[in-house]
């Protein structure tokens, strides 16, 4: 049995507030440094046996706001169309944690998006 499950980890930041800012200090214009938020921990799925005998080809989107504390809230999307595999996704991703982004050395809240794929053959 082929179990595979794919974590678009890839993340991509969906909005930051201020990135656009531009700081002008007596004529002169300074720049705005962003780093995006980095997953510290991302722990896999754990798939139960029942799924196994059932087979199956699909994928959910999450979004997480990640807060400038490093705390996060995230949902589901995107469903799988599996009321199951996304629960099990959700609480994956409830556990996952991350450094916040920064702006100009400062942290600052972001949201990022996640899809997963789950493949079970």
């Amino acid at each position: 049995m082929l179990v595979r499950i794919f974590l678009a980890v890839a993340l991509f930041l969906v909005s930051v507030t201020q990135v656009n800012a531009e700081l002008i200090k007596t004529g002169i214009q300074e720049s705005t440094e962003f780093v995006e938020a980095e997953a510290l921990s991302a722990p896999q799925p754990v798939i139960p046996s029942e799924l196994y005998e059932e087979g199956m080809k699909c994928s959910c989107i999450a979004r997480f706001t990640i807060l400038d504390s490093g705390k996060t809230k995230v949902k589901i999307v995107a469903s799988s169309g599996n009321h199951e595999v996304d629960c099990i996704a959700l609480r994956t991703l409830q556990r996952w944690i991350f450094k916040p982004a920064m702006l100009n050395g400062k942290p600052v809240e972001s949201n990022r998006k996640v899809k997963i794929h789950f493949e079970i053959e």
